[in-house]
């Protein structure tokens, strides 16, 4: 009986650091991918003042690609998802306002997709707070 327990608190424990592995390797990935889309967003800042539309629309369109990659999906709880379609709306608006030379929906789009990035930010924050460090 005596090893059984001590098989179990083996097991416990391997699967256990699995797990820990698997969520630092997600860990990882998310930071890269958020630190793929902080790059975009910059460029399309740099592309709005200078009225850039190629790269308005390009820098645009890869920050959709970012949201379809797996990393992001990084919680399925309806306020993720309801920031990511916010974040996705706002980056559509900017495909459109670079396909249109639009000056004036332009900022507009870009402020809207800050937004989203920063309340998904401060729930994401809150919910690690209220879950606690393993959560992200």
């Amino acid at each position: 009986m005596r090893h059984m327990a001590w098989r179990l608190i083996i097991v416990v424990a391997l699967t256990g650091g699995a797990c820990a592995t698997v969520a630092a390797a997600q860990t990882v990935a998310l930071d890269r991918l958020m630190r793929v889309k902080l790059e975009h967003s910059q460029q399309i800042l740099g592309a709005i003042v200078t009225s850039n539309w190629a790269e308005l629309q390009r820098h645009s369109e890869e920050l959709q690609r970012v949201a379809q990659d797996p990393a992001w999906a990084a919680l399925t709880t309806p306020e993720y998802v309801r920031h990511t379609g916010v974040f996705l709306r706002a980056s559509e608006d900017l495909v459109d306002a670079a396909k249109r030379r639009d000056g004036e929906a332009a900022p507009l789009a870009y402020v809207s997709l800050t937004m989203s990035c920063v309340q998904c930010h401060r729930y994401i924050a809150r919910r690690r707070l209220a879950q606690g460090p393993a959560v992200r």
